[in-house]
């Protein structure tokens, strides 16, 4: 049998009815949005039709519990982040893949956490070794928090993170944006012991954009569970919006159905990977559902390279001075990898260029994040900030990584990667 829909049912029903509508939104047209008026439920209550949507998400990625969130990955890590300080209050620091989303640092802020970084092997990788994060975690350490997946399409290896933290007695929280798909692969960090994820179900399944999960694994539901939909409500809008939470309760049928669909879109994204290889493209190693080329090795630098494939109508997810990452959904169309191949193969190779590895060092904290982004700041050139606090959350998006967190110094290094990216103004800390 399939998977019931019953946000999806009561909104088309509601739609149909043709009654009057004195209620928000303001809009009246056929769109299924609407507030919470009777037996419409209430996402923050979640007793009717949403909470039997959550659980039927719950059942199909093998959580204890789901939580939907209308903000995003964002909002399901400011709550389960929120949920391990209500559990263990005494501890105050968080152990941190260091190029994680900038909600992570933005959420630790606003709950007086401090991070203690964990710096992998390569610039904005997420791959964190059970040995670096033991080197980081103490007494004082709340939880272990990775990133599954990174831009670029590297991989985070959890399982062994997961035994590290049932030795160290404290939850491993994973922000699985990138990975919601391996609910079809049985690789989801909930399977592999994780105790919370974030999964941005916007980014590689069929859902309008703010779609997420957040799940609490069986083991951790008892210390977690009731308290990860209180403070999604803590931080979430009070009006969250139906058309999002209709796509994620459609998103659940689309989970039960499509596996077909998954491993269609998969073998594609592997013939295209295969094709481009032969036509001499250099591709960095990436998860199942990207395409992350190194446009360097082909003669360009991946803004130049994703501007060729704009003006053959092929929009990159990201580019930077090196990489395009082309991201895919299970929702693809699958006559879009032929026109990607076409327009890939119709761009002349040119000589390499050659581009060196960013070298990084963690700068020096001064503040805690918290202190710094709640102090008086001014505005300054990205040429001038050397020495100053950051004072603000400054990073391109994609891949919406900070490369100097509020506290640190600004160094000569951090300065240079800003710039590269294309930041000309920082917030510092004034009257310090």
């Amino acid at each position: 049998m399939s998977v019931s829909t019953p946000i999806h049912d009561f909104l088309k029903s509601y739609s149909l009815e043709g009654a009057v509508r004195c209620h928000m939104p303001g809009q009246k047209s056929e769109l299924f949005d609407i507030t919470e008026i009777d037996g419409a439920d209430s996402l923050y209550e979640a007793e009717g039709i949403i909470g039997e949507s959550e659980r039927n998400a719950a059942a199909l990625f093998g959580a204890g519990k789901t939580v939907y969130s209308c903000g995003g990955s964002t909002l399901a890590i400011q709550a389960m982040l929120a949920a391990a300080k209500a559990a263990d209050p005494r501890k105050t620091r968080v152990a941190a893949s260091r190029w994680c989303h900038r909600s992570l640092i933005s959420a630790c802020a606003l709950l007086g956490l401090e991070v203690d970084w964990i710096l992998p092997s390569s610039f904005l990788s997420c791959d964190v070794t059970p040995r670096q994060a033991a080197a980081k975690i103490t007494d004082r350490t709340l939880c272990l928090f990775v990133q599954s997946i990174d831009y670029y399409g590297g991989e985070c290896d959890i399982k062994p993170l997961t035994e590290l933290c049932r030795e160290r007695n404290i939850p491993l929280l994973v922000d699985n944006a990138h990975g919601a798909y391996h609910v079809f692969t049985g690789r989801h960090p909930i399977k592999l012991g994780a105790d919370m994820t974030a999964d941005s179900a916007h980014k590689t399944l069929p859902c309008l954009t703010g779609g997420a999960y957040l799940h609490v694994s069986e083991n951790a539901a008892s210390a977690y569970a009731e308290r990860a939909k209180e403070f999604t409500a803590l931080f979430g809008s009070s009006s969250p919006s139906y058309l999002v939470l209709d796509s994620l309760d459609l998103c659940n049928r689309h989970i039960d159905e499509q596996k077909q669909r998954f491993e269609q879109v998969t073998s594609q994204i592997k013939r295209l990977k295969n094709s481009l290889l032969t036509a001499g493209y250099c591709l960095r190693k990436s998860d199942l559902m990207r395409v992350t080329i190194d446009a360097a090795q082909y003669g360009y630098s991946g803004f130049e390279l994703s501007r060729q494939l704009r003006e053959r109508e092929v929009c990159a997810e990201l580019s930077d001075g090196r990489y395009v990452v082309l991201l895919f959904s299970t929702g693809q169309n699958l006559a879009d990898f032929q026109r990607i191949l076409s327009a890939a193969l119709s761009i002349p190779k040119r000589d390499p260029i050659a581009v060196a590895e960013p070298k990084f060092t963690v700068p020096t904290a001064v503040l805690s994040p918290r202190d710094a982004l709640l102090s008086p700041t001014e505005e300054v050139s990205i040429i001038a900030a050397e020495g100053l606090i950051c004072g603000g959350i400054t990073c391109p998006c994609p891949p919406c990584v900070p490369i100097v967190m509020p506290g640190e110094l600004f160094t000569a290094q951090g300065v240079r990667l800003l710039a590269r990216y294309g930041v000309e103004k920082v917030r510092a800390v004034v009257n310090r």
